[in-house]
């Protein structure tokens, strides 16, 4: 791992590792936190966000330090976490997949991809298809069994990611005057939504989830909506279920920071978002 790290917590993990072995594992950690920590860097860059927006965050980081050899410590917690983090400052970057119209008061963003949102079932679920008529009828509880749709005789349990994929899903797919909310089966999943999402609907065959594009466990199916799937050759036009991946500041970026967010949106910085099945917003070469 080169210039960033991503934090995590052992606590409450118990310790009955002698004395001597603790101190040399101490030494040996401030000797690797000396190679790892560029001497010549200005400044750390830390980093707030949700498990939606980690992967791509840490493939950036770790690509904008090889060249840079400036340092990140990037940290998740739950939705809109980064977003709170950095309007109080408490860090530098705060990372969110969100359709939002303005930033927090004070706070500037960057949107540097298109997240794509996709539904996901079980294995056991034989339906591979909706339209998005389907959709906007199931969200809005016109449509409560997967028979109605082709599948089994089972009612649909609808698996939320809080806050975010719901909010866009709301106002993208449900009828006027409709929410998702009023149709929720299972609760919010509030401690990892990527991966408590997929569990889920493993375990669940009349579960219909939704998460992002690439996040998807390799035990679930993805559904083709109106036989669509995202990518740079569906988006808009085809396929337009998508948050935007933004890149929240406290005031205008400045120095390493605006370095950072320039090559997230240069041909290099697009091809990486793109490699992590997000959608460009800038143009490639």
């Amino acid at each position: 791992m080169l210039g960033y790290f991503s934090g995590k917590s052992n606590v409450g993990a118990r310790c009955n590792v002698p004395l001597l072995t603790l101190v040399r594992g101490l030494l040996s950690a401030i000797l690797f936190l000396s190679l790892t920590i560029p001497i010549y860097a200005s400044e750390i860059i830390s980093v707030a966000g949700d498990p939606c927006t980690i992967p791509v965050m840490e493939r950036l980081a770790e690509a904008f330090a090889r060249q840079t050899g400036t340092y990140f410590s990037i940290a998740s917690g739950p939705c809109m976490s980064g977003v709170k983090k950095v309007a109080d400052g408490e860090v530098k970057i705060g990372v969110s997949t969100q359709n939002m119209a303005e930033p927090p008061e004070g706070c500037s963003k960057a949107v540097i991809a298109k997240a794509p949102i996709v539904m996901i079932v079980n294995k056991k679920n034989k339906v591979k298809n909706l339209s998005l008529e389907q959709l906007k009828r199931i969200f809005s509880g016109e449509i409560t069994n997967w028979k109605e749709v082709g599948g089994k005789d089972l009612p649909i349990k609808l698996v939320m990611l809080e806050p975010c994929v719901m909010t866009t899903l709301s106002k993208q797919v449900c009828h006027y005057g409709e929410t998702v909310e009023t149709r929720k089966v299972f609760p919010f999943v509030r401690v990892n939504a990527v991966k408590d999402t997929n569990k889920l609907v493993e375990e669940e065959s009349a579960a219909l989830g939704q998460t992002l594009y690439g996040y998807e466990s390799s035990k679930v199916r993805v559904l083709t909506i109106d036989g669509y799937l995202p990518g740079r050759d569906t988006f808009p036009s085809r396929y337009n279920l998508y948050e935007d991946y933004n890149l929240i500041t406290l005031g205008e970026p400045t120095g390493e920071v605006k370095e950072f967010i320039d090559f997230a949106l240069s041909p290099q910085g697009q091809e990486i978002v793109a490699g992590l099945r997000h959608i460009p917003v800038r143009p490639s070469r």
